[in-house]
């Protein structure tokens, strides 16, 4: 057997193997349910603020930190359904939320913005799914400033509306955007957002990964040729 013919031969098994490298989706380590730490951990009630979420526009026009909150207690009315322990509920951390139901949160839309990394992802291939709901309704949510058009009806005592986001990545840095409509009440009431979601994508073959596939596609080149 010629050098060529071993040659495509190794060539082909390194192209299977690299596949093989890119092929496994995983899960998108930065993304974060509302309420809970980098371990995925749900945080204590009136922790200030929820590390992977903040407000990025509240009525007032200015940024604002957010709250984590635990329904258990009766917050605020109703109270909000506890459901699992995989999320928390978050909230405005202004002046008038005093944590219970006299939290007096001006009335319009508030956005609450999450950040994920797809560093090391191949964008393209990322998907998330989940589900939200919020107190009042949900307007929208936004991927990288894009609509995708996913409502909820603010059944805070009930349960989550499910959504899906399978398009709008950009590599690196990413937002996902969640607008809460806080529209009862002649002078306010209280505001509320939870969200329990997961992402993955197909990782990028790491250099150590891909010298490994090399290692592997010469080794079978040796072994065409003392085979002949």
């Amino acid at each position: 057997m010629s050098l060529f013919p071993r040659f495509a031969a190794a060539l082909g098994s390194l192209v299977i193997a690299t596949g093989a490298v890119q092929a496994a989706p995983v899960t998108i380590a930065t993304l974060f349910n509302t309420g809970v730490d980098a371990s995925g951990q749900p945080l204590a009630n009136g922790t200030v603020p929820d590390p992977h979420y903040r407000l990025v526009t509240v009525p007032t026009g200015s940024s604002m930190n957010t709250r984590v909150i635990d329904p258990s207690g009766g917050f605020p009315i109703g109270p909000y359904f506890v459901g699992s322990n995989l999320s928390r509920w978050i909230v405005a951390n202004n002046p008038e939320s005093g944590g219970g139901a006299g939290d007096n949160s001006p009335m319009g839309t508030y956005v609450f913005r999450t950040t994920f990394d797809l560093t090391g992802y191949d964008f393209t291939t990322a998907s998330i799914t989940g589900g939200w709901v919020s107190d009042n309704n949900g307007i929208d949510i936004l991927i990288n400033g894009t609509s995708l058009n996913f409502t909820n009806p603010g059944n805070f005592g009930v349960g989550f509306t499910s959504f899906a986001v399978s398009s709008g990545f950009v590599a690196g840095i990413n937002t996902l955007d969640f607008k809460v409509n806080n529209a009862s009440g002649t002078t306010g009431n209280p505001v509320a957002l939870r969200v329990e979601m997961t992402g993955t994508a197909n990782a990028v073959p790491t250099p150590a990964s891909l010298a490994l596939v090399m290692v592997a596609g010469m080794a079978a080149l040796g072994a065409s040729r003392r085979r002949t």
